[in-house]
């Protein structure tokens, strides 16, 4: 399993039986074979979170599907505009919270096989996703974040506290492989609030900070503190559009 940083909070997994991406927002695809399923997933319309431009992956992967969340909106103006075709839609599902689904797949050799994914209500906007590939759970949380501030009164805080604890629950006591996770420096020291919690709550071998944005000392600080701990997960840390890192599997 291979994961590549494409910049903002954008990350490519390759695995045996498909390529993921989950959203891209700008910069490159790493090099893949064109045949392999390409499957699309896009937490929210936020736009550090999803780039139109996804949908030109058309021309050189044809055997890609698309993932939406249900809050984002592609009206046939928007569809005009971003240059979006029939075609290109018929490989378009929008998915609310509460989802799960077994993908059928046919990979680059004609064999056939499938991903088990389901969908999470977040405490932010849209959805978090959660994929069973090969065995192998994977988790992308989107805008699931402990979100709560320093300046934040004491009933705001509890009121953000509960509902991201809430919505967690769907992650209590799972074995998950990889997960995607927010570290944001901007909530000060409580920026790590809730990639912490997802390391106490389900039993993650390897989790990737992101959110840090161009923050990449808060990031790697995190990645060397666990380290020194000795923590059970490995931190994997990828600051620069571009750069992978590959698990063993």
């Amino acid at each position: 399993m291979k994961i590549t940083y494409t910049g903002q909070n954008g990350y490519v997994v390759e695995t045996g039986i498909a390529n993921i991406v989950f959203d891209f927002c700008g910069g490159k695809l790493p090099p893949m074979a064109k045949e392999k399923p390409l499957l699309v997933f896009v937490s929210h319309g936020q736009a550090l979170h999803f780039d139109p431009g996804i949908f030109s992956f058309v021309t050189e992967y044809p055997n890609v599907q698309f993932f939406l969340s249900h809050d984002i909106l592609l009206t046939e103006e928007l569809q005009k505009q971003y240059g979006v075709t029939r075609s290109v839609m018929k490989k378009v599902s929008f998915l609310p919270e509460g989802v799960r689904r077994v993908l059928p797949l046919r990979g680059e050799n004609g064999e056939n096989d499938y991903i088990i994914f389901e969908t999470i209500k977040t405490c932010g906007e849209g959805i978090a996703w959660l994929l069973n590939v090969a065995g192998k759970r994977v988790y992308y949380a989107g805008d699931m974040n402990w979100w709560v501030r320093e300046n934040d009164s004491r009933q705001v805080f509890n009121q953000r506290t509960a509902r991201f604890k809430y919505y967690m629950e769907k992650l209590y006591d799972r074995d998950i492989y990889l997960a995607f996770a927010n570290l944001i420096p901007d909530q000060g020291k409580y920026s790590r609030l809730g990639i912490e919690y997802l390391l106490n709550t389900a039993s993650v071998a390897n989790v990737v900070p992101m959110g840090f944005g161009e923050d990449e000392a808060a990031a790697l600080t995190y990645q060397l503190e666990r380290a020194q701990k000795k923590l059970p997960e490995r931190v994997i840390t990828l600051t620069r559009a571009g750069t992978s890192a590959i698990l063993e599997v």
